[in-house]
């Protein structure tokens, strides 16, 4: 029973999805899907974690989004949801650009895209016309017909036939009767209609989470949450025997999933990173001129007597996995930082690094301290390693604006963390959505460590135990 999941929210989604990317990997890989795709809203933030779960599970992973289109300036329809899947690294590329527009052109918030631009970065991708938010189950809904067709009219003229309809079954009688409309419109256009479960959390047992995850996002106590709340716990990854006997009647649209699934060949493994050059003397390759440098700095560093052994091992190494220009410009910026008299500094693993000591990025002297340099570099890993560079906070505009001008705005990326809930603050909040006072919310948090929420359980349970024992 081959089933391929296209519709998925992790964590990402944020107040909107309840699993963290690995855990809906997890899932589909022990129920057997054949791929499953993140479609996270408006957001790519769960890519690299959905992806290296993936590849460990042995797994398709499809990177997309589920992006909120903006109605026209002359239309009173509200803006929809449109699911795009990567087929390429030009799409996913796109797909990348569409997120950033609709983050970076609209109040924070408040993401979404006109479907101007949506046409303009289509190559590349597959659309699925979405969840009852979607244009065209919702014009259905609404009982415009006509309005409904000339949407997935609009889809197929830019998507061509890299585009599905899509339909699902929570169980809810209004998602039933829109079924058969969706079908004969995807039948009318000649493209596939593809089922999806739009799954908001791995397992059915993950509802509890969403729910008061939800409740957190209106800002009230789950028992006045009424209808805001999803009606069921089926916003789960189902067994694909669950899902042929619900579709019994037709199960087309269950085997057209690995169809879709089949073209979205982008994995997020096929990214490399490519740096720019490092502007070097005529005639001087990078690995000379690092080499150069690396030797003047020993000499500084340690006198007539340098460890020729441990720099050559390294600077061999760096030659081997084209290293020399990562390194090049990492001691340009710390260059330019010293220049000014910005106070910086190298830690973390480089420190280990011979290479790195002698060009002052690092402090530390690894021979003297008998440091591992394979901790920080090594030929199994074949990558560029992490440096990482702590700048005065006044002053790290100025060494970001130095590379911006240096290597140019279209290398360089400021990178962003998502912040997550620790033990504490996970207990506060669930307590607040509960409807427990500040205070008692507050008092609850103290049972917790700083990860995990876990212990709050235990201590509550034992101070039950105790009650019942002392009574």
């Amino acid at each position: 029973m081959p089933y391929a999941e296209l519709h998925c929210h992790s964590a990402f989604s944020l107040l909107d999805g309840a699993s963290p990317p690995e855990a809906l990997v997890a899932r589909a890989a022990s129920l057997g899907y054949a791929a499953i795709a993140l479609t996270d809203h408006d957001d790519l933030g769960g890519a690299v974690r959905f992806g290296q779960a993936a590849a460990e599970a042995e797994m398709a992973g499809i990177v997309g989004t589920e992006l909120t289109v903006l109605a026209d300036d002359d239309d009173d329809a509200p803006s929809a949801h449109l699911v795009l899947l990567a087929e390429t690294r030009e799409g996913y590329g796109n797909l990348s650009t569409l997120v950033t527009r609709a983050r970076m052109d609209r109040p924070r918030g408040s993401p979404g895209v006109p479907f101007d631009l949506v046409a303009a970065h289509a190559r590349g991708l597959t659309a699925l016309t979405g969840c009852p938010r979607g244009r065209v189950p919702s014009l259905l809904a609404a009982g415009d017909t006509d309005g409904a067709w000339r949407a997935a009219c609009l889809l197929r003229e830019v998507f061509g036939d890299h585009m599905a309809v899509e339909c699902w079954d929570h169980g809810l009688a209004e998602e039933r009767r829109l079924v058969p409309g969706l079908v004969d419109v995807a039948r009318r256009l000649g493209v596939p209609w593809v089922v999806t479960s739009d799954a908001h959390y791995a397992a059915p047992g993950g509802r509890v989470a969403h729910d008061v995850l939800t409740a957190l996002r209106h800002g009230r106590p789950l028992d006045g949450m009424g209808t805001r709340l999803r009606p069921s716990g089926a916003w789960h990854l189902p067994s694909p025997r669950h899902l042929y006997h619900l579709w019994r009647h037709d199960t087309s649209g269950l085997r057209a999933t690995l169809d879709v699934a089949a073209r979205c060949g982008f994995r997020m493994s096929d990214l490399h990173a490519t740096l720019p050059d490092f502007p070097l003397p005529p005639g001087v390759t990078a690995d000379e001129y690092l080499e150069t440098l690396v030797m003047e700095g020993a000499r500084e560093r340690w006198g007539p007597s340098p460890h020729l052994a441990q720099l050559r091992h390294e600077l061999a190494l760096i030659r081997r996995l084209g290293l020399a220009g990562y390194f090049l410009i990492v001691w340009d910026i710390v260059r330019f930082a010293r220049r000014e008299g910005i106070l910086c500094q190298g830690r973390g693993s480089a420190a280990n690094s011979a290479v790195c000591y002698c060009l002052g990025i690092t402090a530390v002297d690894p021979v003297r301290m008998e440091l591992l340099f394979e901790r920080f570099l090594s030929e199994e890993r074949r990558e560029a390693p992490d440096i990482d560079i702590d700048f005065a906070h006044r002053e790290r505009e100025r060494v970001l604006q130095y590379v911006y001008r240096r290597y140019g705005r279209e290398h360089a990326a400021m990178v962003c963390e998502h912040i997550t809930w620790r033990g504490r603050s996970a207990v506060r909040d669930a307590a607040r959505a509960l409807g427990f006072s500040p205070d008692q919310a507050a008092a609850l948090g103290t049972y917790s460590d700083r990860f995990s929420a876990r212990a709050t359980a235990e201590a509550l349970r034992v101070g039950t135990a105790d009650a019942g024992e002392a009574e």
